[in-house]
């Protein structure tokens, strides 16, 4: 896989200063990124790695040919002195095989082994570690004298969306790069460039419950996400609100996804995103903020509340209000049905007051 600045959005300080190290012989042999997944870190990590291999362009810039024998392995993912690993789907921590063999090659694999091998094309191996919050402590220590022993033009690109779960040994041996999460601009601009959706509108719509980050934004187009967000918001809008009828959906969504409380969990959080985001877009509309219509289902829900403008943006405020102090409540770990039906209820009388 390869990149071009066209496909890194948000980011231009970041390559700003990879060039100026560059142009000044100053790039550490180690980099830390940071962000939040879905941001582009990783990239940023292979434009960088593509510059560097690049065989037309000088060492000391942060660009490159695409046309070259390196570029063209770069964009296959062939590139022999790339060592590039990540935590596969099915686990939750980084295997030490990846980093120093398995127990029948142990030292004879891995990314220390390979790091410690000498180039096949040109003169440097740069290797990318992504989902490095996942290692656990004898990963990290295996991993941590070949951070502290560089070798001249190699370097190691460590990808992080947790840093408290780096341990402060490696952190150390590393430079911190911090990667700030994109605008929603950026992220509908994403979405339409790499043909994820299929119009303006709905690049938008997604975008904005992102949180900057098109992972999150992929995991929104899901069908299902999207059958489920349209029952949520439609019960929301009804007049009067029907606080059972709600919290039996609400509850049978998350009992759908079976018995594992981390899936229900997170179900639960996307319900109460979705609601927070109808209720932004409502307080919006009664504000006379928004920067496009609003949907017909918002503008028949702010209609219907009773009370002068200030009246119903006041209501909303307060809707909104709620659906905060739930979020924080299931990241406190409270019980899921009795939290859905206490809020159930807060919305009826919040609404009828």
């Amino acid at each position: 896989m390869s990149t071009t600045t066209d496909s890194i959005r948000g980011h231009h300080s970041i390559l700003e200063m990879l060039d100026r190290a560059l142009s000044r012989s100053r790039l550490p042999h180690a980099l830390l990124f940071s962000g939040v997944a879905g941001i582009g870190k990783k990239r940023v990590a292979l434009h960088l790695a593509q510059c560097l291999f690049c065989q037309r362009t000088p060492p000391n810039e942060l660009s490159c040919c695409h046309t070259c024998d390196s570029c063209k392995q770069m964009a296959a993912g062939t590139h022999p002195d790339l060592i590039a690993i990540e935590c596969p789907p099915d686990k939750n921590i980084l295997p030490l095989s990846l980093i120093i063999g398995d127990d029948d090659h142990r030292g004879r694999e891995g990314v220390c082994y390979e790091m410690s091998l000498r180039p096949m094309v040109g003169d440097r191996r740069i290797a990318i570690i992504d989902d490095a919050d996942k290692m656990n402590a004898e990963s990290a220590n295996a991993l941590l004298k070949t951070l502290e022993e560089p070798s001249a033009n190699y370097l190691m690109i460590l990808i992080a969306s947790d840093l408290d779960s780096i341990l402060p040994t490696i952190r150390s041996r590393c430079q911190l790069i911090r990667f700030n999460e994109l605008t929603q601009e950026d992220v509908a601009s994403l979405l339409l460039n790499q043909q994820l959706v299929d119009t303006e509108e709905q690049a938008q719509q997604i975008a904005r419950m992102s949180e900057g980050s098109l992972k999150t934004a992929s995991e929104l187009l899901d069908e299902n996400l999207q059958s489920l967000r349209g029952n949520i918001t439609g019960l929301l809008g009804r007049h009067p609100f029907q606080p059972q009828t709600f919290s039996d959906a609400v509850i049978q969504a998350i009992d759908d996804v079976g018995g594992n409380t981390g899936a229900q969990r997170k179900t639960a959080m996307w319900i109460i995103k979705f609601c927070a985001d109808f209720y932004h877009q409502s307080l919006q509309c009664a504000a006379g903020y928004q920067t496009v219509p609003a949907a017909e289902h918002v503008e028949r829900f702010v209609s219907g509340l009773p009370g002068e403008v200030e009246d119903r943006i006041e209501t909303i405020g307060n809707l909104l209000g709620r659906m905060l102090q739930t979020e924080e409540q299931v990241h406190q770990n409270v019980t899921l049905p009795l939290c859905i039906e206490s809020l159930s209820q807060d919305l009826r009388n919040i609404q009828t007051k």
